[in-house]
């Protein structure tokens, strides 16, 4: 074993993490280095060296890692084009901003996807390119990577906690447009229970046992029939991870082009969901505050499709 190597032994604990959490957790590495380390070669598992970009490989109980760095180098990961289609400010006043993100673009950051600049980093990005030396943003709520439409942020501490106040009363009136597969009965409908997230896929799943995960309530109204899918416009009482994907997944109903609860589709190349709506008071002036974002042109031309009877999966 070369003078520099470390072994990270993965204790029962830490089995379904990522390999570049071990790394950073046990080695001791910034997630950044952890994913240089592992696209330089420098990380060797059971078997061979882990493969360029194998960040989020799931480890195992028992399983061994080595880590050769070389003195003195530096290890950062590979550069990356740089992913997302961006977004659209849709209003903004000194307390807060309402931005229509576009699909293939994080929320917010997250370390298992470091390489990605997020619409925040962005926005905060966009807002010192305008002299401003401090820019400040506070999220509220997020939508996933592939979804698209209305996200709220607060520009200022005091409406972040008049908004947040809204958010934990199920004030915010948040109203999306999503296509799924199959025909769903009846024409307007809830799904309720508990969604906890399971520890080695990070998929979200309903709770077994009352006392497990959270409470999440999604409302829906059929807006059209299709061929081999339906329209709906879908309301969330409650804001759970995948909270809408998981719900008409576990129905029987995935979402058209869910590769991570249904499947992919070849008429579209990301989940159907959009962030169609978003009404709430303004945490200081107290007036109504609404905002729409018109359908994009991937779900348009989706939609279009399907009327027209082209077939999902022939």
């Amino acid at each position: 074993m070369p003078e520099n190597a470390m072994v990270l032994e993965v204790a029962p604990e830490q089995a379904g993490r990522t390999l570049q959490a071990l790394l950073h957790d046990l080695g001791g590495f910034s997630h950044a280095e952890a994913r240089g380390l592992i696209d330089a070669g420098a990380v060797h598992g059971p078997k061979a060296a882990v493969p360029p970009g194998d960040y989020a490989r799931r480890v195992a109980a028992g399983e061994h890692y080595e880590v050769r760095p070389e003195p003195g180098r530096r290890y950062r990961p590979r550069a990356l084009p740089r992913p997302g289609r961006g977004y659209r400010v849709v209003h903004q006043d000194r307390d807060l901003l309402v931005v229509e993100k576009h699909p293939d673009l994080l929320s917010v950051p997250t370390s298992l996807r470091e390489e990605e600049e997020s619409l925040v980093e962005r926005l905060l990005e966009a807002e010192r390119r305008r002299g401003v030396r401090r820019p400040a943003l506070y999220a509220l709520h997020r939508l996933d990577r592939d979804t698209s439409g209305l996200l709220l942020f607060a520009r200022t501490r005091r409406a972040f906690e008049g908004l947040q106040e809204q958010f934990v009363a199920r004030a915010v009136d948040r109203r999306y447009l999503a296509v799924a597969e199959g025909s769903i009965e009846p024409e307007r409908g809830r799904f309720a229970g508990r969604l906890i997230e399971d520890p080695k896929s990070l998929k979200m799943r309903p709770a077994r046992r009352r006392e497990e995960g959270k409470e999440a309530i999604t409302e829906y109204e059929v807006t059209e029939r299709l061929p081999g899918a339906t329209v709906l416009s879908v309301r969330l009482r409650t804001g759970r991870k995948n909270q809408i994907r998981v719900h008409l997944a576990e129905a029987g109903h995935p979402l058209v082009g869910d590769r991570r609860y249904g499947r992919s589709s070849p008429l579209i190349g990301r989940t159907a969901l959009h962030a169609r709506w978003l009404g709430f008071e303004h945490p200081v002036t107290r007036r109504p505050a609404s905002f729409e974002s018109p359908v994009p042109r991937d779900i348009r031309r989706l939609i279009k499709a399907l009327r027209r009877g082209v077939l999902q999966y022939p």
